[in-house]
């Protein structure tokens, strides 16, 4: 015997989620109030959905409905363990319209999908919207760590954990259910598990995910290109600089030597480089990592001039890398402590303009709102 069941996932959420809370206690409460008592089959029978008998009211009132505590268990625990970070994502409204459509669509794709000897049957349950906040997650947390706790049993018990990419989680999971339906469709087996609601559901999900991944993208490029015009009036525009063959020569025979240490794991004799460079070529900047890795050594080490010109490089000539808003707050930090307070409010005005979804955007806002605010 062999069980497996998902306990957290890595990431943190910004604010409370409101709707995920409220979908819990909404279908707890109906559970409590209608479930336990006698005649909650025929309840079920009235505002299940029951493809032979299309209706848009059902369409919605099934999504609240479950057959047992099992049943509602698991799939309030789903929503709550993944559906807080889409939520935090997208907003209260947005995510609610999100299970709700999602939850419509996973029905009236299994009413298509659906053998003929059971589209008599009422289908209940959130799954088809969970579905779809578990395939949205896919889309948009793909690396996330999930945590797995597993118990197995053949001659003693054994308990522990295991973590596991959410992308490759979610992916068998899918060809699960995949599997399940079309072997259900074909009646080559039966279940009074709708698999047609979950595969339509995580597919509608994946589909919002992947357009609203695609949308957000476009308007992150569009958002740096702004800020970076905007940095313009901070660090001023990167130019190319004619040197000379010597020149030229000078600068790689200096790069190679830093790239050399860095690959040795001496930030330290890098870095040394590094600010040696810099006062004849203050331009020269390295690959993307390296360049940030240096900046970071100056910052520990306390050359803040060196470590301005550092991360200015690298924010310059690497606008769209992920690390850019993390550049950025180092910029507006070091400002600070070299007296710059107008360089500084705008290069952190950039992480709260145009990375709103940034891990140091809460980091960047309270610099603004407190440290500079009192210093103004």
């Amino acid at each position: 015997m062999f069980f497996i069941f998902p306990v957290r996932d890595e990431y943190g959420i910004k604010r409370f989620p409101f709707i995920v809370v409220s979908l819990i206690a909404i279908n707890v409460l109906i559970f409590l109030l209608y479930g336990t008592r006698p005649g909650y089959e025929k309840f079920i029978m009235n505002y299940g959905f029951i493809p032979e008998r299309f209706s848009i009211l059902t369409l919605f009132t099934s999504m609240f409905l479950h057959g047992g505590l099992l049943h509602l268990g698991s799939n309030m625990w789903y929503l709550w363990l993944l559906g807080d970070n889409i939520e935090d994502r997208w907003g209260h409204f947005i995510f609610l319209l999100f299970y709700l459509s999602g939850g419509v669509f996973s029905m009236l794709l299994y009413s298509v999908l659906v053998p003929e000897a059971m589209r008599n049957i009422p289908a209940i349950g959130a799954s088809g919207a969970i579905s779809a906040v578990l395939g949205a997650y896919g889309v948009l947390f793909p690396k996330s760590a999930i945590t797995f706790k597993y118990f197995a049993w053949a001659i003693i018990a054994r308990f522990g954990e295991f973590e596991i990419y959410a992308y490759v989680w979610l992916t068998l999971w899918f060809i699960g259910q995949a599997v399940s339906t079309i072997l259900t469709g074909k009646g080559i087996s039966s279940s009074s598990v709708a698999f047609g609601a979950h595969l339509a559901g995580f597919i509608y999900g994946m589909v919002i995910g992947i357009g609203t991944k695609l949308y957000r993208e476009a308007k992150y490029r569009e958002n740096v290109q702004l800020g970076k015009n905007m940095l313009c009036t901070i660090l001023g525009k990167k130019e190319f600089v004619h040197r000379n063959m010597e020149e030229y020569r000078e600068i790689e025979e200096i790069k190679t030597k830093i790239l050399e240490a860095m690959e040795e794991e001496n930030k330290h004799t890098a870095s040394e480089y590094y600010a040696q460079i810099i006062r004849k070529y203050p331009e020269i900047t390295l690959p993307e990592t390296f360049q940030y890795e240096i900046a970071r050594v100056f910052v520990n080490r306390n050359m803040l001039y060196e470590a301005f010109v550092a991360y200015k490089n690298f924010v310059l000539e690497y606008p769209f890398s992920k690390l850019a808003d993390n550049a950025l707050l180092a910029l507006g930090k070091i400002l600070i402590n070299m007296g710059e307070q107008e360089k500084a409010r705008q290069a952190l005005m950039q992480i709260v303009l145009f990375y709103p979804y940034s891990d140091v955007y809460e980091e960047a806002k309270y610099l603004l709102e407190q440290k500079l605010l009192r210093q103004a």
